[in-house]
């Protein structure tokens, strides 16, 4: 999915769904605390990493590394 495809959807909502909280669902479970942002730094990868982390906090230099995701780029992501 896009974001412009994110937007037509939201876009071809009803008012009152609109106020409602957004929810992710998941196969066991749904995500409920979600918070939109756009990133302030680049975020890498290792081969042996789960997950991933903004540049700044790299333990091991970029050239080893994956960038997953661009300074700017747009996401969701589940607040803990």
């Amino acid at each position: 999915m896009t974001w412009n495809e994110l937007k037509e959807f939201c876009n071809s909502l009803p008012e009152d769904q609109l106020k409602r909280n957004v929810i992710l669902w998941r196969e066991d479970e749904a995500i409920t605390d979600i918070e939109p942002e756009c990133l302030s730094e680049d975020h890498y990868k290792g081969d042996d990493d789960e997950g991933c982390y903004p540049e700044s906090e790299a333990s091991e230099p970029i050239e080893n590394l994956r960038k997953v995701y661009s300074k700017g780029d747009a996401i969701l992501w589940e607040r803990f």
